[in-house]
């Protein structure tokens, strides 16, 4: 081996051990700053952060959640750390992929008593007492009918009672919603309320929601009415000869 090529070789071993040296001084450091973001963030916990959009009161499964860890420090009661803990719960809204799991953000699925139908239906946030109908009200649902006339019969613009005293078991967004009314296309804010109610209950509210003008909630206060209100409101127009 010839002087140049000793030195080649002598200056490879000095830069493979420059390398390694470089190597374990950066390996040090990230340590260190590891260490010291351990120590700085304190202990670590573990929450649940959702993996896939979930709908407005959609079951929140274990397969739509993921584990992850977080700073003690930085999370709170309100963060959901056990799956188990979630049977039985939907979504209170839209939950968005990559939100961390609270219990605000789920709420019990309404359950049914036997013989009970879960209904829902869309009313106007004006005519709806907006804002105020929640889980566990009590209201009357009115239904308001226009005059109709058959042949010589001819029955009266009505205003109607159509259920006493029934539970809402469930309140939707607020949305808009597209009406076309006496030709002109307009916008409503409109909520989907959700009752329990038995099979006449649930037929008497279908029938309203077809053909009402109008379906309008009133809140209930007091567990029984002191003087029991009209069922019925008809105004008949008087009929030609």
């Amino acid at each position: 081996m010839n002087p140049r090529q000793r030195r080649g070789l002598l200056l490879m071993i000095v830069a493979t051990l420059g390398a390694f040296v470089v190597f374990f001084s950066v390996l040090g450091y990230v340590g260190n700053i590891r260490a010291q973001a351990r120590a700085e963030v304190g202990e670590m916990t573990t929450v649940l952060q959702l993996q896939t959009d979930v709908g407005a009161y959609e079951p929140v499964t274990a397969s739509a959640l993921k584990e992850v860890l977080v700073p003690r420090r930085w999370s709170t009661e309100a963060f959901v750390q056990n799956i188990a803990g979630l049977q039985g719960k939907v979504a209170a809204a839209d939950l968005p992929t990559g939100a961390y799991l609270q219990q605000g953000m789920v709420v019990d699925a309404p359950t049914l008593q036997a013989g009970q139908r879960e209904i829902a239906i869309i009313i106007d946030a004006e005519t709806g007492v907006a804002g105020k109908v929640l889980p566990g009200s009590i209201v009357d649902v009115y239904g308001s009918f226009d005059s109709t006339q058959n042949g010589r019969t001819t029955t009266g613009a009505c205003a109607v009672r159509i259920l006493n005293r029934v539970q809402v078991i469930d309140v939707g967004q607020l949305r808009q919603e597209q009406s076309d009314q006496q030709g002109q296309n307009t916008a409503a804010q409109v909520v989907p309320v959700t009752f329990a109610l038995n099979s006449d209950e649930t037929l008497r509210l279908t029938y309203a929601e077809s053909f009402a003008r109008k379906v309008r909630l009133a809140l209930v206060g007091g567990t029984k009415d002191t003087k029991p209100p009209f069922n019925r409101l008809c105004k008949t127009p008087e009929v030609g000869s």
